[in-house]
């Protein structure tokens, strides 16, 4: 799957920032938001927004996809700001900690919110993941 149209910015000290917005297509109109942020020190920061569900998570995978290709040590996924968490979510989840497993990348999530935290809790992923509420915190 390919990633929806994203725009591209450089910032200040050679960090890359991407953002992927794409509308799922369902009656409620939900938007998925994935901004990406790479980093000279090989770090790539995720930061995802919206409800990460079955119509929205291939779309998290696809952007995490290509940022593995381009090549990364670090990922940091940031889910703060995500709402919903559903099953699709936390499959995608785990499909991209093997992913990185395969490739050797260090994977960290962030998240400080009963939307993301009770589902890893419940499902017993909480243990599968390094998780942090601060993203200062992962390293």
């Amino acid at each position: 799957m390919t990633a929806p149209e994203a725009q591209w910015t450089v910032i200040e000290s050679g960090v890359e920032v991407r953002t992927v917005a794409e509308s799922a297509g369902s009656p409620v109109q939900e938007t998925l938001t994935v901004a990406t942020a790479r980093e000279a020190t090989g770090l790539t920061t995720v930061r995802v927004d919206g409800e990460l569900d079955m119509l929205t998570a291939p779309t998290l995978i696809s952007v995490v996809d290509d940022e593995l290709d381009r090549g990364c040590s670090r990922l940091l996924v940031d889910l703060r700001p995500v709402r919903f968490l559903g099953s699709s979510g936390l499959s995608a989840l785990i499909a991209l900690a093997r992913r990185c497993a395969d490739q050797q990348v260090q994977l960290r999530l962030v998240a400080d919110g009963p939307s993301v935290l009770r589902p890893l809790e419940i499902t017993g992923l909480v243990t599968a993941f390094t998780t942090v509420s601060d993203p200062l915190d992962a390293w």
